[in-house]
């Protein structure tokens, strides 16, 4: 077995594999199963079709103009008949043809009169990767029967740059009821700012010939911010690549298999340092020499000072890339940036340090928050992480120049942490790492990546930044990110 020393802190954590989610999938066929009780006052049963959201062109319900043109030119050869022969046939085809029009087009006109959709959503606040449930109730005027009613449902996530769509549609036949309750999950919600708007409802007659379509306006905001999978902030049960990572404030290094085993307290301790925790700072003059990281220095890495958990920063800012191509335009790997940034935050919150965000197009406006000691400490931190719900990949790129205005003045002691999926560009972060030690404060880069092996140019990256007084930490991929976002009837609790 190998054995090898390294003073950053890295975290490559290999996520456990997602189980599919239950309900139905994009690709999926319609469903047909019986509603609720299955009988009615009359004794009929009633028919509930659920279509899952379709990534390929839509289903349309419409009108069947063709049918009714055959309808009408068999009235007419009826009325002919009748009026030429009077005949019993005649007779018989013209009123059979005569009460179509009553069953399939005056029925389902009068049960669009009135109609008024309403949205219930329990939870309008959910984290990433979590299940939403959303409830539609529609009303009708009157009980009109013989007619079936398509529900069309959508929402958007704003936060996403090609705006995605999920659909949900719903098919029943409520023949005497005025009320009709429809509850649907959406399963594995991603991070954004997701907007509901017109609901399409559909009536039709029994025989299919008659579509009407309205648009009702029912707006609603659901927000999924940041958060890494559950097991993923438990714990990193695996950690691939032979090396060898200290973790801070312990001269000792944790030996780390390619097979990825590791204790359980050696995985804590590194999970622990993936955001805001025990670290190494630049040394400062009148830092006690006991806590030099000498192992560093006799590696020509420079001088560093152990920082352990009673020692916290006098400030704690934290800056979210938002540049496109920092994650090679992969929204998704923009997710998890955030949300090792929200995990760090929310461990900040714990420990009662100050924190400051800034987030956005960087030096174009971008806002800045403070995070208060005290009671007002988990309102602000709810604030932030909604904040980093709404935010979206940009085409401008960090510009040191302008975070040193965003920036401001920094209190003497405070550590810069920055989460990115941009390791190349490091002359970058050289020139804020010297901008930060100027100021007598620490800069931390967080890298998330998808590799669970570190190349040879990722490590010779992260030794040079080392020597410009950065501290390099790479972030996993959680691969439970990957689960495809889906509609299903009742949610996954309905479903077992």
């Amino acid at each position: 077995m190998k054995r090898r020393g390294n003073d950053s802190n890295v975290m490559l954590a290999e996520a456990a594999k997602g189980q599919p989610a239950q309900g139905f999938p994009p690709s999926a066929g319609n469903k047909t199963k019986p509603a609720g009780a299955g009988m009615t006052g009359t004794g009929a049963q009633e028919t509930v079709v659920e279509e899952p959201a379709q990534s390929a062109r839509p289903s349309v319900y419409r009108t069947r103009w063709g049918a009714w043109l055959l309808i009408a030119a068999g009235w007419l050869m009826s009325l002919g008949g009748m009026l030429t022969r009077g005949g019993a046939v005649e007779t018989f085809m013209l009123i059979v043809l005569s009460l179509l029009p009553l069953l399939s087009i005056v029925m389902p006109l009068l049960s669009t009169l009135g109609l008024t959709v309403s949205r219930i959503i329990p939870e309008a606040k959910i984290k990433d990767g979590d299940e939403a449930v959303i409830r539609l109730t529609l009303r009708r005027s009157s009980i009109v029967p013989f007619v079936w009613i398509a529900v069309h449902d959508g929402m958007t996530n704003t936060s996403t740059a090609k705006r995605t769509s999920l659909d949900y549609r719903y098919l029943v036949a409520p023949l005497l009821r005025k009320e009709v309750e429809i509850s649907y999950s959406v399963l594995a919600v991603r991070r954004g700012e997701h907007q509901f708007g017109q609901v399409t409802v559909t009536v039709g007659d029994w025989l299919g010939l008659t579509a009407f379509h309205k648009k009702l306006e029912c707006p609603g905001t659901l927000v999924a911010v940041p958060a890494l999978p559950e097991q993923q902030r438990r714990r990193a049960e695996q950690l691939h690549g032979a090396m060898a990572e200290q973790v801070s404030g312990d001269s000792s290094a944790a030996f780390i298999s390619d097979g990825g085993e590791i204790s359980a307290i050696t995985a804590d301790r590194l999970l622990q340092q993936a955001g805001i925790g025990p670290d190494s700072r630049p040394y400062r003059e009148g830092d006690s020499m006991r806590h030099i990281n000498w192992r560093a220095a006799a590696k020509g890495r420079g001088m560093f000072t152990k920082q352990h958990l009673l020692e916290q920063p006098a400030e704690i800012i934290m800056i979210a890339d938002t540049h496109s191509a920092a994650f090679n335009h992969d929204g998704r790997l923009f997710d998890a940036s955030l949300a090792w940034l929200a995990r760090g935050m929310e461990q900040a919150a714990a420990d009662g340090c100050d924190v400051r965000l800034l987030a956005g197009t960087v030096g174009t406006g971008g806002a800045k928050e403070k995070q208060k000691r005290g009671g007002q400490a988990g309102q602000q931190v709810n604030q932030l992480l909604e904040r980093l719900a709404r935010l979206k990949l940009t085409k401008t790129a960090v510009s040191v120049d302008s975070l040193r205005t965003e920036l401001g003045g920094l209190k003497a002691g405070g550590v810069i942490h920055v989460y990115t999926a941009d390791w190349k560009s490091g002359q970058s972060w050289i020139k804020l790492a010297a901008y930060a030690a100027d100021q007598k404060c620490g800069i931390r880069l967080h890298v998330v990546t998808k590799q669970t092996v570190l190349t040879f140019a990722m490590r010779e990256q992260q030794r040079l930044l080392e020597e410009a007084g950065l501290s390099v930490n790479w972030l996993a991929y959680p691969d439970k990110m990957n689960r495809p976002t889906q509609t299903a009837e009742g949610g996954s609790r309905h479903a077992r």
